[in-house]
């Protein structure tokens, strides 16, 4: 379902919220933000998955791509468990106040999307990703596990959209400060306690980011995408171009979506036409790896970016609509065919489009690394979904007995160079991939399954598919004790108060959903995948963090604990009920111009005028005791 919603901000996370909740989660053993330990990435000691990328050595060839992944410090934690050693970090401009439609992501099979930068503040964004970085070297570190052998791990920075935007002053500071965010590092450890403070007592290397994906818009004129280029190689960064889709041309874009079913995935010629031109690609290519090489730096292209296009499917009703997921993988591969006869096989490249568990290791094979996600974790099991691509890929290297990935691509290429044979490799499967079932319509038409029930605030199936599918780990298991309280309105008028016969609350399931607020963007995509009508990021109790998400969202029904945990307001439309516990045992109600006493649930004196019902105040109780219960893995601060 589709609805106008104002646009919401996001709120970050605390620092010391960050690290307590990691800490309480390894102390239990069980998950990282909840990520379970199963689904976390841990090395093969036979097989080795790192490579060389731009002087850096990754742990393994995937990660998550630029976008919703790569956005908050809690997303890059989980995509690093996952196996994720090349973080793309969310594209920053320098327009950081943008309007985003929403829902603005709906992913049911092949990815539609019409977000394309960063919903925080410039300098937000840089603190996320420095927590992100202190993080995993936190896990990686002595007070971690003890899994890794390191972070073994790149933050590639992601920069759009022009030339005059990169060159600001706002878009250098933000550079500057990933390439030595010293000052932050000592910040964000200032703001631990002293009981989380040995946590951050590792070395932490300064240097977050030193290099680059350019993403560029739709129609960037080339002399301005190698002006954005050689200015970042200027400022000593390793360079990558990400490129369209559109290179292809559009008669053979057109052809292979009809020859893969897709004729309902409608292109405009004129986006072909303005956008970068092979004859172009040629003549920047040489100049720009001079460049690089002069300066001692690393260059290459990344394939691709999403493809511009219009379809009803996606329900988006802006012109300009991106479509990933499958069929891009298709035209990605083909098109890295074309451009590595184009560069030669020495030449770096990086691929995102539709990488999944049944490919990831084809295109690994076909000498391109690393390999980014994103539509794919945006499915049921979510991030876990990269470490099962991982092990699909160990287990097709021990299919072949390959220790590591170079023997991998000359045992898959036939050859025994690790370039001839992944060039081998590329030009075979680019040759067939449009043929393959998988990424034909039949194969991508099953949107997951609706039930035909509506949603409600207590109770639902309780098949937690909108836990994992939410980038932002914006919603959370509630533990609550099923059964029945009793109803009925409560009246006052300066006297006491009068009690209505009404129903009762019923609780049946023990397990209950909830919705975080401040992390959530209400990008839809926990609709797509719930089986039941309404959306958990709209219906299910919504958790506010902080006084100010709160104020500053009033269109949005949901919670608000008091600083010291034992008071939470509840606002219903343009009502708000106060519920507070008393040192004694006993409860209060505020409502607007009243107050009610309670023991044990039950009225026994008021003040004020007011009205409320008695299935109201039970609500506000049990969800009291369940965000503050122990067992609930939300994202609460410690009270204050």
């Amino acid at each position: 379902m589709r609805r106008a919603i104002s646009l919401p901000d996001l709120y970050p996370l605390p620092f010391a919220t960050l690290v307590g909740r990691l800490a309480r989660e390894l102390e239990r053993g069980e998950s990282v933000y909840l990520l379970p330990r199963r689904e976390w990435w841990t090395p093969d000691p036979d097989r080795d998955l790192g490579l060389s990328h731009l002087g850096r050595r990754l742990g393994t060839p995937a990660g998550p791509a630029s976008g919703p992944h790569t956005q908050l410090a809690q997303n890059l934690v989980l995509a690093w468990l996952a196996g994720g050693r090349f973080m793309e970090l969310k594209t920053v401009q320098v327009d950081d106040e943008l309007v985003i439609p929403r829902p603005c992501i709906h992913v049911p099979h092949l990815g539609f999307n019409v977000e394309w930068s960063q919903e925080l503040r410039v300098g937000q964004s840089a603190l996320e990703y420095v927590k992100g970085w202190m993080l995993v070297h936190m896990l990686a570190g002595p007070r971690g596990p003890g899994l890794w052998p390191g972070v073994q791990a790149t933050w590639d920075l992601s920069l759009g959209y022009d030339l005059a935007g990169i060159e600001t002053d706002k878009i250098g500071a933000y550079v500057a400060q990933l390439r030595d965010a010293g000052s932050l590092i000592e910040a964000l450890r200032d703001e631990l306690p002293a009981a989380l403070r040995p946590w951050a007592e590792l070395p932490i290397p300064s240097q977050v980011c030193d290099s680059v994906t350019l993403s560029t818009f739709h129609g960037c004129p080339a002399q301005e995408i190698e002006a954005i280029a050689t200015r970042t190689l200027d400022w000593g960064l390793h360079t990558v171009i990400k490129l369209n889709p559109t290179l292809l041309g559009h008669e053979t874009v057109r052809g292979l979506l009809d020859h893969m079913g897709y004729p309902e995935i409608a292109l405009r010629l004129a986006d072909f036409d303005r956008d970068l031109q092979w004859a172009q690609l040629h003549d920047m290519l040489p100049r720009l790896r001079a460049h690089a090489a002069a300066r001692g730096l690393g260059f290459g292209i990344k394939l691709t970016n999403t493809l511009v296009h219009h379809s009803a499917e996606s329900g988006f009703p802006q012109p300009d609509v991106y479509l990933s997921g499958p069929p891009l993988h298709v035209l990605a591969t083909v098109l890295a065919d074309r451009v590595r006869d184009e560069v030669g096989p020495e030449l770096p490249i990086t691929f995102s489009a539709g990488v999944d568990a049944n490919n990831l290791a084809d295109v690994v094979a076909s000498g391109i690394a690393p390999v980014t996600t994103c539509t794919d974790l945006l499915k049921g099991r979510g991030y876990a979904r990269m470490a099962k691509a991982l092990r699909r890929l160990e287990e097709r290297m021990a299919k072949v007995g390959a220790a590591d990935l170079d023997a991998f691509r000359c045992a898959v290429g036939g050859d025994p160079q690790p370039l001839v044979a992944g060039r081998q490799a590329l030009a075979a499967r680019a040759a067939t991939v449009a043929d393959q079932v998988a990424y034909r319509r039949s194969a991508n038409d099953r949107a997951p399954r609706k039930v035909g029930s509506e949603l409600e605030l207590l109770d639902c199936l309780s098949c937690d598919k909108c836990l994992p599918v939410c980038p932002n780990a914006a919603n959370f298991t509630l533990p609550m004790p099923p059964g029945s309280w009793p109803g009925g309105m409560v009246r006052w008028d300066d006297g006491p108060p009068q009690v209505s016969p009404g129903p009762p609350l019923v609780v049946e399931k023990k397990h209950q959903i909830g919705n975080t607020a401040d992390l959530c963007n209400l990008c839809g995509q926990c609709d797509v995948w719930c089986p039941e009508d309404g959306g958990p990021h709209l219906v299910k109790p919504n958790l506010f963090l902080s006084e100010r998400a709160f104020a500053d969202h009033p269109e949005r029904a949901g919670f608000l604990l008091d600083l010291d945990h034992q008071g939470i307001t509840w606002r219903r439309g343009a009502r708000l009920l106060r519920y507070r516990r008393q040192p004694d045992g006993s409860a209060s109600v505020q409502v607007d111009a009243g107050r009610l006493s309670l023991v044990q649930g039950q009225p026994v004196a008021a003040e004020g005028q007011g009205a409320v019902d008695l299935a109201e105040v039970a609500t506000l109780r049990l969800f009291l005791d369940a965000f503050t219960d122990p067992m609930a893995e939300t994202w609460l601060g410690a009270p204050r």
